[in-house]
């Protein structure tokens, strides 16, 4: 028997692009689909769901996926996303614009395996290595600028990281032009 799938999108015409890739292979019995977040709800209630693959856009708090049954399509990345997704045993992080062939890999699934798309690994490398400030000499910063760069490192944007200091963004900006010229020095 196969797989029961949701393809949570907004999108209609990605909606139908995926539909289309999973329809054509035998391992998938059902496709259902669902536009908001509240409908990709609604369906984990109603349906019996092996894979759900849903667009970041749709995602409030991963921890609400069914552990080791979905895939996370995004258009731009979320470091964040990403970890949560691989801490809640997804099975991958994709772009949207993801090949047919590379999507339908996630339906054999490996609990020990998390798929990330090869074209995304150069931001991943550079949002697990800390590219940013990689050469930084941190007795040179504040408490409050050694923060800052420890929330770079994990891979937050600067509105994120903004918001958890509760500070402005153009003050954010500030603190990040002091710590290059420590940088430099």
């Amino acid at each position: 028997m196969g797989q029961n799938i949701l393809i949570a999108e907004p999108c209609e015409l990605l909606r139908i692009g995926l539909r289309t890739i999973f329809a054509g292979d035998q391992r998938v019995s059902n496709i259902h689909e669902a536009t908001t977040s509240k409908g990709l709800e609604t369906h984990f209630r109603s349906h019996r769901i092996e894979l759900v693959v849903v667009n970041q856009s749709l995602i409030t708090d991963v921890t609400l996926l069914p552990m080791g049954s979905f895939v996370i399509l995004a258009s731009k990345m979320d470091m964040a996303i990403l970890k949560a997704a691989y801490k809640q045993k997804g099975r991958g992080y994709l772009s949207e614009n993801v090949s047919s062939d590379l999507l339908l890999a996630v339906l054999d699934y490996n609990e020990r395996s998390f798929l990330i798309e090869p074209s995304l690994m150069p931001w991943v490398m550079d949002g697990l290595v800390g590219k940013a400030f990689a050469t930084l000499n941190e007795e040179l910063l504040t408490p409050r600028e050694t923060e800052i760069v420890k929330l770079l490192r994990d891979g937050l944007d600067h509105h994120t990281i903004a918001r958890t200091l509760c500070i402005a963004e153009a003050t954010l900006k500030t603190h990040i032009k002091n710590i290059a010229r420590k940088q430099e020095a």
